[in-house]
C-alpha cells in the first residue's frame, strides 16, 4: 500500500493557533460517513442499538435501484476519495481534509451526512445518533483547525421532534445548519406541518437545508407524475422537480409570514431552474393576487430574501454562455458554492470558479456562505498551507 501523508488534526501548539489563513472558499455539500455501522451503533441509545440497523424498517444498506451488482460497494463515491488505511470515501476526517482542504484549497465546509428511514421513530433516533456521532468524531476529535462545520439532521416526519433536536444543538461552535430530507410523505415545505421545526431553526438563526438522501429505500422514493424512476440516473435527474415544488409552497402557502427569520437552502439540485420558475411564480401572483392574499410580495423578492441554492452539479456547457445566462439571472447573492464531495460528480473549486461572472464569484466562493452560517475571516492553517499560499503569492 502506498504510503500517503496525512494532515495531523490532533495537534495543538500554540504555532498552529497563531497560522491564520483567510478565508476564500465555503464548500456547502461535503458528505461523511461513520466508519462501519458499529461505530454508528455506539452512539445510539441502547434499546435501539439492535432495532434500527440494518433492517428495512430503519435504513436500507444497499439502494435499490442502482443499475450494477457492485455498484452498492462505492455508493456513488470517488475512487480516488478512498482513504489510505481502507473504508469507503467519506469515512477518514483527515484524509478528507487533505483532499478537499488542502489539495482543493477549501477554507471551510459543510457537512451533511445521508441517512434516513421509513418509520418515524425510527429515523428521529437514527439522525439523533447521527448528530452525536458527528459532533464527537467530525467537529471535536478531528477539528481542532476549526474548519469543519455540522448539520443537525431531524426527521421530517416529527417536526416536534426535530424541533427538539434543534434545541439540543443549539449553541453548538459547529454546529451551522439543520437538516432534512425533501422526501416528505407528500407534505410540501410550505405547509404548517413544518411550522415546530421552522420556528427552532429561526429561533436560533439556523438555517434549513434540506438534500435528498441517496440511501432512501426505494419505496420513499418521491412519486413524479409519471410514476416511479426506473433507475438511479433517473432519479437524479429529476431531482430539481422536488425542489421546484417545495419552493412553490413555501412562497405560496406563506412559510416565509409566517417565519420571517426563516431561510432555506436548496442542496445538489442545481440553480438554473430558478429564474423561469420565479418568473412563472411572479406572473401567477400578479394576475391570481386575490387568490393569494398570503403572498404579501412578489414570489421572487422571497425567493432572493430567504432562499440559498448550492452550486453543484454545474451545467456541463458552453463557459461563456453559461457566465452570461448566470448574468441574466442575476442570483448572485443567493448561489454558495459547492463540491459534493466525496461523491463521482464532485466540482472542484478550480473547476467551479472560473464558470461563475467575474463580479460574481467571490460571493459565490465565498460570501454567501459565510454571510449566512456566519463564518470567520480567518482559520487555522493546516500544515503546509502557510508555505503553499506564500509560494503561489510570490
Amino acid at each position: 500500500m502506498t504510503s500517503v501523508a496525512r494532515i495531523d488534526t490532533t495537534a495543538d501548539t500554540a504555532a498552529a493557533q497563531d497560522d491564520q489563513v483567510a478565508v476564500s472558499i465555503v464548500d456547502t455539500d461535503v458528505h461523511p460517513m461513520p466508519v462501519s455501522a458499529d461505530v454508528l451503533k455506539s452512539y445510539a441509545p441502547p434499546d435501539w442499538v439492535d432495532k434500527i440497523w440494518p433492517t428495512g424498517n430503519a435504513v436500507t444498506p444497499v439502494p435499490h435501484f442502482y443499475d450494477t451488482p457492485d455498484s452498492y460497494k462505492t455508493m456513488s463515491l470517488r475512487l480516488d476519495a478512498a482513504p489510505p488505511g481502507g473504508g469507503l470515501a467519506g469515512t477518514d476526517p483527515d484524509y478528507a481534509a487533505k483532499q478537499l482542504l488542502l489539495d482543493a484549497g477549501v477554507s471551510i465546509a459543510t457537512l451533511e451526512p445521508m441517512c434516513d428511514a421509513q418509520l418515524p421513530d425510527a429515523e428521529h433516533v437514527l439522525k439523533s445518533t447521527y448528530n452525536d456521532w458527528l459532533a464527537d468524531v467530525w467537529l471535536d476529535k478531528h477539528n481542532k483547525h476549526g474548519r469543519w462545520r455540522g448539520s443537525i439532521s431531524v426527521s421530517a416526519q416529527t417536526p416536534e421532534l426535530a424541533a427538539r433536536e434543534v434545541e439540543r444543538w443549539a449553541g453548538h461552535p459547529y454546529l451551522a445548519q439543520v437538516l432534512m430530507t425533501p422526501q416528505t410523505r407528500g407534505i410540501p415545505f410550505g405547509h404548517p406541518h413544518f411550522d415546530p421545526l421552522y420556528a427552532a431553526a429561526s429561533r436560533h438563526g439556523l438555517p434549513v437545508a434540506t438534500h435528498l438522501m441517496g440511501q432512501t429505500p426505494f419505496e420513499l422514493v418521491p412519486l413524479y407524475p409519471v410514476g416511479n424512476p426506473a433507475h438511479w440516473h433517473d432519479f437524479f435527474a429529476s431531482w430539481p422537480l422536488l425542489y421546484v415544488s417545495h419552493l412553490m409552497s413555501l412562497v405560496f402557502d406563506g412559510a416565509f409570514d409566517r417565519h420571517p427569520d426563516l431561510r432555506v437552502v436548496f442542496v445538489e439540485g442545481g440553480f438554473t431552474w430558478t429564474m423561469p420558475v420565479m418568473s412563472r411564480m411572479d406572473r401567477i401572483w400578479q394576475a391570481r393576487r386575490g387568490d393569494l392574499p398570503q403572498v404579501r410580495r412578489r414570489p421572487s423578492e422571497y425567493v432572493r430574501e430567504h432562499v440559498r441554492f448550492t452550486t453543484q452539479p454545474l451545467e456541463d456547457v458552453d463557459t461563456v454562455e453559461f457566465r452570461e445566462y448566470l448574468q441574466m439571472m442575476d442570483l448572485g447573492d443567493n448561489l454558495m458554492f459547492s463540491t459534493d464531495y466525496p461523491h463521482w460528480s464532485y466540482d472542484s473549486p478550480a473547476y467551479a470558479i472560473n464558470r461563475f461572472p467575474a463580479d460574481q464569484r467571490e460571493r459565490i466562493m465565498r460570501g454567501n456562505a459565510t454571510a449566512l452560517y456566519g463564518l470567520p475571516a480567518t482559520v487555522t492553517a493546516l500544515p503546509g498551507e502557510r508555505s503553499a499560499a506564500g509560494a503561489g503569492e510570490s
